[in-house]
């Protein structure tokens, strides 16, 4: 009997450990860490498109000089417009947990030049994790 009760508080405690370290792993897993997701219109090359992306991270400048960035360019861009959406994810601890930017990108539809420019249009919090 002694050892029947014996093996049975081992047991208890053993699941007990093991549940305190699963649930660490749970929240480990899932994590709080902000990240960035963004979002660019439909119609955009996929080199126009990175370029864009790129922009709206900071990765490059969305001011360009006077001088055109193609030899294509210079009488002048051609200008196309777009719209970018920015979600950024678990920004604060509490509900609404996400931010989200909204973006008119003008950019250069010629090959090789890298003219983008970016406007705020809106900036919000929403729910979506």
């Amino acid at each position: 009997m002694k050892v029947k009760r014996m093996f049975r508080k081992s047991l208890a405690v053993l699941m007990a450990v093991s549940m305190l370290v699963q649930l660490g792993g749970m929240t480990y897993a899932v994590g709080d860490e902000e990240y960035t997701e963004i979002i660019v219109d439909c119609g955009v090359d996929c080199e126009k498109a990175q370029l864009i992306i790129n922009a709206i991270n900071g990765e490059t400048s969305t001011y360009q000089a006077i001088a055109p960035a193609s030899i294509f360019c210079i009488f002048g861009h051609n200008m196309a417009q777009t719209t970018a959406v920015e979600i950024n994810h678990r920004v604060w601890s509490t509900s609404p947990r996400c931010r989200e930017t909204r973006y008119r990108v003008n950019y250069c539809t010629r090959s090789s030049c890298n003219y983008v420019v970016t406007t705020l249009l809106t900036q919000g919090a929403i729910h979506c994790c």
